[in-house]
């Protein structure tokens, strides 16, 4: 979405899909599925988030009892998140 938005260049020759995945890899990091659960918590009425794509991640770092870093105020501000940064 960053890229789609301007937010985020990349030289003509790198396709987005390369770039996430030499990101992954060099990062070490894992995306996870999509759950029913994931979906369904990212609905909660907690959320008070407009933006789908954060209320899943914020419903991933829930499901999965992980920490979310975020700078978002408006995530921070879900009491049951526990948000660095």
């Amino acid at each position: 979405m960053l890229h789609a938005r301007g937010r985020l260049g990349l030289p003509a020759d790198v396709r987005i899909d390369s770039f996430i995945a030499d990101v992954l890899l060099d990062l070490q990091l894992q995306v996870l599925p999509i759950t029913p659960e994931i979906a369904a918590v990212s609905q909660d009425p907690r959320f008070a988030h407009g933006d789908p794509a954060d209320r899943l991640i914020a419903a991933t770092a829930l499901a999965e009892g992980l920490p979310l870093i975020t700078a978002d105020s408006r995530l921070q501000a879900v009491t049951a998140l526990r948000c660095v940064w």
